[in-house]
């Protein structure tokens, strides 16, 4: 299969199905798009407005279409040059009764044919953390009674819209003292077997078919409903617990994804769960219907390099493959993992480099260690509250890994041991295995061992212990037990480090929230245009096949907000200096006795406000409404990720609210001073990034990689983190050509046209160079030579030039899009001495460069804002 050309990523459900998906296959193709990136297709929870809580993996779902409006999508898509890859889902799935599989698991425990399928500790009754109080709370309040699921033909405790099956085996003491009516239940329960559910279902359903039957076991159900010391022992005798849901964090008895008790992990690690998972997916791959596969959450499994070993014998070796993989700083994917690339955050990152002014005072020399330890403090956070279970769960297997050597200890210092280890983790995970720990691994161990001893010393001889565990194949007697000590502590590390991180540390940090974004390195320091170079070169020679994203559906903002953003780099103390202007306006809004928001929580809103702050002036109050909503969302969500005065699972209501009102009031039409002042205040930095989104929407285009378009992102994406991502949006026709001389109001159509033209070329007469060819920096020479950055793609028999301006907001024209030509004054990109000069075109004006050694940037950038040149 040739590469892709360019993705296109589709969220399906909330509102997007395959008949609308089909819908907009004339556009895809008018943008160049070679693939539609699906999000997961498989059912889902029912009301899911994402996917990724699949229910049944054998199941397209019935609501997007089924498999006949897929095979119909397939088919048009096909007939315009096109073709689909597929997002899955192979670490979990939901804990939900939609899931025949958990549904089997909870009605028979242990003896289920799926209780394999799912990482569960079976040394203990299987925990349900679903209830809003205890058991004996939620029983006294009469929430919780017995009943018939006649859905599913069982027994059941119900508890409001939930139904949780009882085990077979207890039955006869649910229905003991009844009526000689249901002495029939009984006798088909008696003979019920695991391996045969069907059987046992189809005998209940024939036994309470009959009228007086089912009257006689309403009548019982009702009657001992009111019995709690007899329902209390009824719940007793199952294989599992119902209990609150705050008890997940620190009694759980299955793996979950990440500290969602309502997605269950899976052991996709076994063939026979393997095949389970996947045989739909590769049999759409072996229909010819699906082209590539994106493997979600690849760091969740219990061993990535094997899965994709499998994966990639059962996909062939002709399909595109793509793992959902964070990459920090330094960090180089595996090379023996068998995958065309990653998604694409890393490219994110890199692309900061060339829109962040590497010289702002933001930045000083006690930065990196201050986020160090404010990251470490986020790390034990989690650990010790969010992921307490897990933890517990890691010292308990710890504790029975028998050692002759290591000193006898009890499970709180083991557990220590293993907090301090994560926190001190500079990457998500190693990839320890039966196979051995490679160098890199055992440099990361290395590493890490000290830090955590120099932290807490007394437990010193627990993080030997657990180290010289993690690395050692061969030193516990108990192989099995050893192996799941060091999968389950690869598998949390990572978690850690995406909830500390991303979902924690990032809710906290508003002083430059361009650097907060999905796969961005923590304690990040610009280093500017240089930096940029090495990581697109290092790109062209590892990773020319990994997508290049800019949004996706978790990013924490849209692509256009956050090139916005990084012009704060460019005026600190201009913005500082509105931000304190600001609160003082709006220290009246401040609710009385509340204390909220607090100074750095003001500071996070007003940057993420100008992120999202509209580009024509705010006229409609309907307009201003629409704002203030998804600002107070947005607030909310953030707070609570935060985790300091409020959390998803602690919510101090009283002070949300206190902030929502604050937000509303500052957005309120009544308040024109501050909206007013934040207009003219925005209004050069909302310019100068609408320049920096057509610089990185170009880089994307032509850089090493495959550029991914988020929906709807071809035109201004200003989006926050999901949902409002994943709001509906309406394509919009492509204009012919792109305008001349653009100022504010044509940047959507700029954009757009850009996307097109240049993914045309791609598609055509760039398709081998900007896929395969060499990277080379281009220099650019004079008074404004750190405004703009240049490459060559460069191939034997082609080559390409990328030319954008950057950190331009000291330098705008009016409302242009294009820069005043006295700024290129004396200043000209530099041919390569090794390579004679050719003439060009520039694909965005039609214009005509001559061939010379120096080539004047007045030239370049006289009428457009960026430049993508080719041989005449």
């Amino acid at each position: 299969m040739p590469l892709p050309n360019a993705t296109y990523r589709l969220q399906f459900r909330n509102g997007m199905d395959f008949e609308k998906a089909a819908g907009l296959i004339p556009h895809l193709a008018g943008l160049g798009i070679s693939h539609l990136y699906a999000s997961p297709i498989f059912s889902a929870v029912r009301g899911s407005g994402h996917g990724y809580d699949i229910v049944d993996f054998d199941e397209i779902d019935p609501l997007l279409g089924g498999l006949d409006g897929f095979r119909r999508l397939a088919s048009d898509l096909k007939a315009h040059g096109l073709g689909i890859i597929l997002d899955i889902v192979p670490n979990h799935m939901a804990a939900h009764f939609e899931n025949r599989w958990w549904h089997s698991v909870v009605e028979w425990g242990r003896s289920s044919g799926f209780a394999g399928h799912f990482d569960i500790d079976w040394r203990q009754p299987l925990t349900l953390p679903f209830l809003g109080g205890s058991f004996e709370e939620e029983l006294a309040a009469g929430k919780i009674r017995p009943a018939f699921d006649r859905d599913r033909n069982c027994l059941a405790f119900a508890y409001h819209d939930a139904l949780y099956p009882l085990n077979p085996g207890s039955y006869p003491v649910v229905l003991e003292n009844c009526s000689p009516a249901l002495d029939r239940l009984i006798a088909v329960a008696n003979r019920a077997e695991p391996s045969d559910a069907a059987a046992f279902r189809a005998g209940i359903a024939s036994a309470v078919e009959t009228p007086s039957v089912a009257a006689a076991l309403d009548e019982h159900l009702q009657r001992v409903s009111a019995d709690r010391p007899f329902l209390e022992r009824l719940h007793q005798m199952q294989s599992w617990r119902l209990t609150s849901w705050i008890t997940a964090r620190d009694n759980l008895s299955y793996r979950r994804f990440f500290e969602i008790a309502g997605l269950v992990g899976l052991r996709v690690e076994d063939p026979a769960v393997f095949e389970a998972t996947h045989r739909c997916a590769l049999g759409l791959v072996e229909a010819g219907m699906i082209d590539g596969l994106r493997v979600d959450h690849i760091d969740g499994l219990a061993d990535p390099e094997d899965y994709l070993h499998r994966l990639r014998e059962r996909a062939g070796e002709h399909t595109y493959l793509i793992v959902e993989k964070i990459l920090e700083a330094s960090e180089l994917l595996p090379e023996n993992w068998p995958v065309d690339g990653t998604t694409g955050y890393e490219f994110i990152s890199t692309l900061a480099e060339l829109l962040t002014d590497e010289s702002s005072k933001l930045w000083n020399d006690g930065h990196r260690s201050a986020t160090k330890m404010a990251v470490t403090a986020c790390k034990l956070q989690v650990l010790r509250h969010n992921f307490n279970t897990e933890v517990k769960r890691l010292a308990g297997l710890a504790a029975c890994l028998p050692d002759d050597d290591a000193p006898s200890t009890d499970d709180k210092r083991m557990a220590e041991a293993i907090r301090l280890l994560i926190a001190a983790m500079p990457v998500y995970r190693t990839y320890l295995s039966g196979r051995g720990a490679s160098e890199r691994d055992r440099q990361i161990l290395g590493e890490i061992a000290p830090e955590a001893r120099a932290a807490a010393p007394e437990v010193g001889a627990e993080i030997a212990t657990i180290v010289a565990r993690l690395k050692s194949i061969d030193g516990c007697a108990d192989r099995q037990m050893a192996a799941q000590f060091r999968t389950r502590f690869q598998q949390l590390s990572g978690a850690v480090m995406a909830k500390a991180v991303e979902d924690t540390f990032f809710y906290r940090r508003g002083d430059y929230l361009a650097a907060n974004e999905v796969g961005a390195a923590a304690d990040w320091t610009p280093r500017g245009v240089d930096r940029f170079h090495e990581r697109m070169r290092e790109r062209a020679s590892r990773s020319p096949s990994g997508l290049s994203a800019t949004s996706t559906h978790d990013t924490k903002r849209g692509e256009d907000a956050r090139a916005r953003l990084h012009v704060i780099s460019e005026a600190p103390e201009l913005w500082a200096a509105a931000v304190a202007r600001w609160r003082d306006m709006n220290r009246a809004r401040h609710q009385q006795g509340a204390d909220a928001p607090e100074a750095s929580v003001e500071q996070f809103l007003y940057q993420s406000l100008l992120g999202t702050w509209p580009l024509e002036p705010l006229s409609d109050p309907k307009d201003l409404a629409f704002l203030q909503e998804r600002m107070s969302n947005f607030a909310v969500k953030a707070l609570r990720e935060a985790k300091l005065r409020t959390s998803w699972d602690s919510p101090d209501e009283e002070y949300e609210a206190a902030v929502t009102a604050f937000l509303r009031d500052m957005l309120d039409w009544r308040h024109r001073e501050f909206l007013d002042d934040f207009e003219k205040t925005a209004k050069p930095f909302v310019h100068a990034g609408l320049i920096n989104s057509l610089s990185q929407t170009l880089v994307k285009l032509t850089a090493p990689g495959i550029p991914d378009i988020y929906q709807g992102s071809e035109r201004l994406d200003l989006s926050l983190v999901d949902p409002d991502n994943r709001r509906a949006f309406s394509p919009r026709p492509s204009l012919s050509e792109l305008p001349q001389r653009p100022t504010i109001r044509d940047f959507e159509d700029c954009k757009q046209a850009l996307i097109g033209l240049c993914l045309n070329y791609r598609r055509g007469r760039g398709a081998e160079l900007l896929a395969k060819g060499g990277y080379l920096p281009l220099d650019v020479q004079g008074p404004a030579g750190r405004h703009a950055a240049a490459f060559m793609r460069c191939a034997q028999d082609g080559l390409s030039v990328t030319v954008v301006p950057r950190l331009v907001f000291r330098h705008l024209d009016g409302d242009s899009l294009f820069l005043p030509a006295g700024l290129w004054q004396d200043t000209h990109l530099l041919w390569p001495e090794d390579r004679a000069p050719t003439r060009l075109r520039n694909l965005a004006t039609g214009e005509t460069v001559e061939p010379r050694r120096s080539i004047p940037m007045r030239e370049l950038l006289g009428s457009f804002p960026v430049a993508f040149l080719f041989p005449e």
